[in-house]
This record gives structure tokens, sequence and C-alpha cells, in this order.
């Protein structure tokens, strides 16, 4: 029996039981329940708000890529050497929200509020900040500080409908990408001299005197990285763009 069906069933058999006694009944046991803690900003010094899942995650994707670059080695043969890792990115499947039993709008109660993690806030010029809070999911059963995500996907299937076409079911597919702050990603990555050129992948809020900055200790010097990549308007730095940082030769 697929999810879908589980649900349809605990759902049909569900005679005036919480929310919470609900995955109980289909999976036995008192369950944890998943969260989105929603931050204005990187810091988390502010909370927006929480949103709690009416059902927890059926999966969780976790993808963490390391990015190698080739380096002359003895005898001319290159080798394989670390240059950073990759902001870990979550894929939350299959999360399931339900308001047949009230005869609510799931759309109201529950979806707009997740599609509002996309929106830009004017404050921050940034869309919200994420935490995914959810039981021992880390292990500890407290959030790693690093553990901070921006909202890259919203993907809904509405699957059931009133006589009026309210919708009161749907299944939500959500994916994140972890933000990862200057400092630590200082920590993270070797320090590289400025004389050889490497390649650089363009995160969420970068521009190009900040990664001068990062790459040269000089952010004046963000005119040699536009002119090594043609770039015509300097404000069009886009997420996952790849921009050649030349080299200061001596």
């Amino acid at each position: 029996m697929d999810l879908s069906n589980k649900i349809t069933k605990a759902l049909a058999n569900k005679v005036g039981a919480g929310i919470d006694n609900l995955e109980g009944a289909m999976f036995g046991g008192q369950l944890a329940k998943a969260e989105f803690i929603v931050y204005e900003d990187v810091e988390l010094t502010k909370e927006i708000k929480k949103i709690k899942f009416f059902l927890n995650p059926h999966t969780i994707q976790v993808s963490k890529e390391a990015q190698l670059k080739e380096a002359a080695a003895a005898g001319g043969t290159p080798e394989k050497k670390y240059s950073l890792t990759f902001p870990v990115c979550l894929k939350l499947g299959e999360i399931w929200f339900d308001t047949y039993d009230t005869r609510l709008s799931v759309r109201t109660e529950y979806i707009n509020d997740i599609e509002s993690l996309l929106d830009y806030l004017p404050k921050t010029h940034y869309t919200p900040v994420v935490v995914f809070n959810w039981g021992q999911w880390h292990g500890t059963g407290k959030i790693p500080a690093a553990y901070k995500f921006f909202v890259t996907k919203v993907t809904v299937d509405y699957t059931l409908f009133l006589p009026d076409a309210t919708p009161v079911r749907a299944k939500v597919d959500v994916s994140l990408e972890q933000i990862k702050t200057k400092p630590q990603e200082a920590k993270e990555t070797p320090k590289q001299s400025p004389d050889h050129a490497k390649l650089y992948t363009v995160k969420k809020g970068d521009t190009l005197q900040g990664i001068a900055m990062a790459e040269y200790d000089d952010p004046r010097e963000w005119r040699r990285i536009a002119k090594s990549n043609n770039l015509i308007d300097p404000m069009m730095l886009r997420p996952g763009m790849k921009l050649l940082v030349p080299p200061i030769l001596k």
C-alpha cells in the first residue's frame, strides 16, 4: 500500500483523533513533529514564525558535493586536490497536509505559509532563513549552528477537493540550500595564492566587490574579475554562475 493510500485509510478511520495521533495510527507510537522555524536574518536574531507539518516528511534527500581541481604534480601528471565543499542541499519529499475534517482550504491553512518562504524580504533583500527541526534528525536533538537554509523550490500536488473545488489535501516537496556565511567559508576553504587563476561559483547574495575582497583582500579589484569574464553589467550575477578569478601577476 503506497503512502497516499495509507493516509486516506488513516484519515477515513480517524474519529475525533487529534493530528498528533494520526501518525501514531499509521506507524505506531508517538512521533516527533517536524517543523520549519523561520527567521528574518541569517544570525537568527528575529523569528518570524513556525510552520508545523501536518505529517512528517516521507523522505529526506541530502546532497553534499565537493569540488576538486587539477594541480600539476611531479612528472607532469595532474592530480586532484580539494578546492571547496558546496552547500548542503535538502529535499523533503511527500509532506502531506489535510483539512478534510474542517472543510477549510488546505492552501490557506498550510500551503500559503510554505510558499511564502520563497518570497523576497525587502528589509534583508533575501528570502527568509529556514531551520528544519525534527526531533533527533540532527543526531543530538540540537540543531547545528551551520544548518540554516534558503528554500529554493516548492512543489505542491493537490489531491482532494470538496464539491465547491476547495482543496483539502496536498502533497508537498520542498528543496532547501544551506546558507554558508563568509567566516564559515573562510574556515572550510583552504587559502589560495592570488597569483594562480581559479574558478569561483557565484552564490546568492554575492557581489563582485565581495568576491574581490575574499580573493584579493581588495574590493577595488572587482574590475579585474569583470573584465576577465566579459561582464558588461557587474550587477547581473546569478547563483551558479562560474567566474574566472584571474591571477595578480608580479
